[in-house]
């Protein structure tokens, strides 16, 4: 992806919110299924197919996700509806394909004790396996077949556009703001410094990247994809304290926190709430630094909020499953991205660099709810990849 940026001309690139979410897709190919694609810009016309392949049908079938969970498959095939409704209902037939064949091929491999792959398919594979032969209960024990592919779809819908918008927004943020945007290099090039992303080991770098979580946590804190969470009393009704005050909420009640209210409320963050300043997930033992220090970085840490003051991936026994996931992706992006180069919006004529980053914040900030919270107009703006 970075290499198709840098080969843009003065216009700059303008497919930054959409070549995020292939940037995503490929990687949740990669770890579900371990397909792997070269990357394609979505402005880019497509090269003919004489069959879709596995990318294309999740991405198609994503992009209609109203569509898909409103009707079945054979529906979406009768030959009399529109193309684009039969194009879907072939999506959906193509990505059980790929699902069953990666499926039968594990098994294979299981039966023949073959270590197999390293990716999801082939986690659930074996361990609902596994699950089977240690049970004594006929049929209460491991996933059937189209167990495996709803989690596997799942797994793909739930983990796509929400990490693509965080890492859109992001990049989009820090090209608004230089300092910030600086701040951020400083410790990707003290912790990366050597070797190339191939040689970087999770163990050593993820921990002490933390100014990159830092910003994902601030951009999720002010652009959460996710708006709210909705949450349902059960069978039983649930005392909820505020203010000292106890508010009873009844039996088989829908309830939506607005987390946009929790993420901004100055009582939790201060009075400049609404400012998106990344600095303040970071807390450090030394009140000045200009990250001359090596060991500055070393002593920084992350601030902890208050629980329930910031719940972007939900929090509690209901946390989402994938956040440590998203959080490692994040961080890998931008630490690839901006190690080696650095971001500047593209000026027009008869404005100052001032007036560009402006831009950026006011296409940022005019963004609507769709299915998630999305920018508006995201090719309204361009920026350019410069080496460092």
């Amino acid at each position: 992806m970075l290499r198709y940026w840098t080969r843009h001309d003065q216009n700059g690139v303008y497919s930054t919110v959409q070549d995020t979410k292939t940037l995503t897709l490929h990687v949740l190919a990669r770890a579900g299924l371990g397909q792997t694609h070269s990357f394609q810009s979505a402005i880019d016309s497509p090269e003919p197919a004489t069959e879709m392949n596995y990318r294309d049908s999740i991405s198609l079938i994503l992009q209609n996700a109203v569509i898909v969970m409103m009707f079945p498959p054979k529906l979406l095939l009768l030959p009399f509806l529109p193309k684009k409704l039969t194009k879907v209902g072939n999506a959906i037939i193509t990505f059980k394909k790929y699902m069953a064949d990666v499926l039968n091929e594990e098994k294979s491999m299981i039966f023949q004790r073959n270590p197999g792959a390293e990716n999801l398919m082939s986690s659930l594979v074996r361990a609902s396996e596994e699950a089977s032969q240690t049970t004594s209960q006929q049929g209460s024990a491991g996933l059937t077949t189209d167990e495996i592919f709803g989690n596997m779809f799942i797994f793909n819908s739930a983990g796509h556009e929400t990490t693509a918008n965080t890492l859109s927004y992001g990049i989009l943020l820090l090209a608004a703001h230089p300092k910030w945007q600086k701040w951020v290099t400083e410790e990707v090039l003290h912790v990366l410094k050597d070797g190339t992303s191939e040689m970087w080991n999770y163990d050593d770098a993820f921990p002490r990247l933390k100014r990159c979580r830092a910003v994902m946590f601030e951009t999720l804190r002010l652009f959460s994809p996710v708006l709210s969470i909705p949450k349902y009393t059960g069978d039983q009704g649930q005392y909820l304290t505020i203010n000292n005050k106890h508010h009873f909420i009844p039996a088989k009640t829908l309830v939506l926190p607005n987390t946009m209210a929790l993420h901004t409320h100055p009582r939790y963050w201060g009075e400049d709430a609404l400012a998106w300043r990344p600095s303040r997930w970071i807390v450090t033992s030394t009140e000045q630094s200009n990250g001359a220090n090596l060991e500055f970085f070393d002593e920084e840490s992350l601030h902890v909020p208050m629980q329930g003051t910031f719940v972007p991936w939900s929090e509690g026994a209901r946390v989402c499953p994938g956040k440590k996931f998203a959080q490692v992706e994040f961080v890998a992006a931008v630490a690839a991205l901006f190690r080696t180069h650095h971001l500047n919006p593209i000026v027009r004529s008869g404005e100052d660099a001032g007036n560009a980053r402006q831009r950026i914040l006011d296409m940022v900030i005019d963004s609507n709810m769709g299915f998630l919270l999305q920018i508006r107009n995201p090719t309204s703006v361009s920026v350019e990849w410069i080496p460092n």
